[in-house]
């Protein structure tokens, strides 16, 4: 069940899309997520998809402190270890769920599951990170998913 508060401010969000998404507007912004901009005229059309449908994230994984807690770019969509939220530089719940839901977001939940792949990426990356936070590179993981053995999609590895 997707929260319909955002994760970085709280605020309620009452638009599907931004429900999806997981932040309103402004904070989407200030996250560095990229949102589908609005329609307008003379715009050409462009092939819709259903939401919720899966497409891989096109972004690299970004974690920060701020006056107001960690801020990640990834939506915590599944909560499988930490409903207090997303953390890193240790090995615990929080960096557990953060790994689930960064993996998910480039190759989907199941395959993120897959043999514990997640708790690997885990110990690999979100473990190791400083405590202030930094940045995962989307060419990173994609590379580290192929030397597992994933099965990349062609739709992951564009703009690689």
């Amino acid at each position: 069940m997707r929260s319909s508060k955002c994760n970085r401010c709280g605020r309620a969000l009452k638009n599907p899309v931004y429900i999806e998404l997981g932040y309103g507007k402004v904070c989407a912004a200030k996250m560095g997520i990229s949102v589908p901009s609005k329609k307008r005229a003379g715009d050409a059309e462009e092939p819709v998809k259903k939401l919720g449908s899966f497409v891989p994230f096109k972004g690299d994984i970004i974690c920060r402190r701020t006056e107001h807690g960690p801020e990640v770019n990834i939506p915590h969509r599944f909560v499988k270890h930490s409903p207090t939220g997303l953390e890193w530089g240790y090995g615990g719940s929080g960096p557990a769920d953060l790994a689930l839901n960064a993996l998910a977001m480039y190759i989907g939940r199941e395959k993120a599951e897959e043999n514990g792949l997640y708790q690997e990426f885990k110990r690999e990356f979100i473990a190791t990170m400083p405590t202030e936070g930094g940045v995962i590179k989307r060419e990173q993981v994609l590379a580290w998913l192929k030397d597992k053995g994933c099965d990349l999609n062609e739709a992951a590895l564009e703009e690689a």
